[in-house]
């Protein structure tokens, strides 16, 4: 017996593949057949992947076992953005990106704490304030010990503001175990937004259980 989707979910998917449409309609290339058939694929995927957190860059708040483990990992359900945009990125929620400096396209996660024209303001007082530029963000590790240039703890201290163009998606759900899981702590507004995702794409049996090599890692 088939689930009925929850309209919340169904209304997402719909939202994607309108979005890929039109995105695919403001190309010189695609014609309308074709961009019809992107938007097509685009409902049809499912709108969560599975990724590991590894390492105490986002300890406590994901991975807590890594600040006395270094080799714990904590299983993450994300929300796939394919076009990412604030109108449904929260400042405050937890999100992957792809990191800007990283040719291998190294996966992050990293809190989402500001957007596009929030001002900045520098610990240092000779540093004037100044405004995040359109369609990009700040990114920042939740580490205790920042250290600008090690791998793990890297983010917008280091790189500077991140195109939103590089946030894959928002973590939504988290599991260390069979007993140890539950939703991720987003702002309000994104934990609304993805409850019907959960509902819909997630069995939290088999998230607890099952692990994947084909699954990304991320720190």
């Amino acid at each position: 017996m088939s689930k009925t989707w929850p309209v919340r979910y169904l209304l997402a998917r719909l939202k994607l593949g309108f979005d890929e449409t039109l995105a695919q309609m403001q190309t010189t290339t695609a014609t309308l057949p074709v961009a019809f058939q992107k938007g097509l694929e685009a409902y049809r995927k499912e709108l969560t992947q599975v990724i590991y957190q590894a390492g105490s860059s986002m300890a406590p708040v994901l991975n807590a076992k890594a600040l006395t483990d270094p080799d714990a990992k904590e299983k993450l359900l994300l929300r796939v953005f394919p076009r990412p945009s604030f109108s449904s990125l929260y400042t405050g929620d937890i999100v992957a990106l792809q990191s800007p400096l990283s040719a291998q396209q190294q996966v992050l996660v990293r809190r989402l704490a500001a957007v596009e024209g929030e001002e900045m303001v520098s610990d240092d007082p000779d540093l004037e304030p100044w405004s995040l530029p359109e369609n990009h963000c700040w990114v920042l590790s939740e580490t205790a010990t920042f250290k600008p240039n090690a791998p793990n703890d890297i983010d917008s201290r280091t790189f500077g503001p991140l195109p939103v163009e590089n946030i894959i998606g928002r973590v939504i759900y988290q599991a260390t175990s069979i007993t140890q899981h539950g939703p991720t702590s987003n702002t309000p507004e994104a934990m609304a937004d993805d409850a019907a995702i959960l509902d819909a794409e997630l069995d939290v049996e088999s998230f607890c259980n099952h692990t994947s090599s084909k699954d990304s890692q991320t720190s």
